[in-house]
């Protein structure tokens, strides 16, 4: 049975890493193009349509979740997998659940998981690697903490930044009780006894860059 015909644009600052993905896509018999920043990407992006776009991000680099938000904002727009590196998984399924991407897949993966999550989401379905499925299965508190809503990450990321909940009210512009919510629920989903145990579990999984404010 023939592979269905997909468009793909890989977006990643490494030239050796990018072709060496369009040599295994193009292989498999996707059509790829690529795109080592992230304007060279929104220039591709304006020029014509793609099936799907497998966009690098990593927790310290914004500007490529940023990408991401506007990818999945985009009506039309190709639909999106997240990649990673397997050094810190958990945090780009965090970004992946809250921005709502359909697909992610780690770096390290076999090349056949990549062909089958691209293929897989340009189809219009989700797909998750595996190896992110045993990550959470086996890491409780990789699978709280992506549990966090971005609101709560941001509340929490700022408590680890010193801030108190009236200074935290007054940057987010919510209400003081509104806050202590955010803290409450988040400290119930990490399994924390105090709030102060949430905030180092917070920082002790990468977390705590703040977040982008959500919508």
């Amino acid at each position: 049975m023939p592979k269905p015909f997909v468009q793909v644009l890989v977006i990643d600052d490494h030239l050796t890493v990018r072709d060496g993905l369009g040599l295994l896509l193009e292989r498999a018999g996707l059509s790829v193009s690529g795109a080592g920043t992230i304007a060279e990407a929104r220039e591709l992006l304006e020029r014509r349509s793609w099936d799907v776009a497998l966009l690098d991000v990593a927790p310290r680099r914004p500007e490529g979740l940023a990408l991401a938000r506007e990818l999945l904002a985009a009506a039309p727009g190709p639909r999106l997998v997240l990649t990673t590196a397997c050094t810190d998984p958990a945090s780009v399924l965090a970004a992946a659940l809250a921005l709502g991407a359909p697909g992610f897949v780690l770096k390290c993966s076999p090349p056949e998981t990549l062909v089958q999550g691209l293929v897989t989401v340009a189809s219009g379905a989700t797909f998750t690697d595996l190896g992110l499925q045993d990550l959470l299965a086996s890491d409780p508190s990789a699978a709280r903490l992506a549990a966090l809503t971005p609101r709560e990450r941001q509340v929490l990321a700022l408590l680890a930044d010193g801030c108190s909940g009236p200074e935290i009210a007054e940057r987010l512009f919510l209400s003081v009780e509104t806050v202590r919510t955010h803290v409450a629920n988040a400290t119930v989903k990490l399994g924390a006894r105090t709030r102060v145990q949430a905030v180092a579990l917070l920082v002790r999984g990468g977390y705590d860059r703040l977040p982008d404010a959500p919508e």
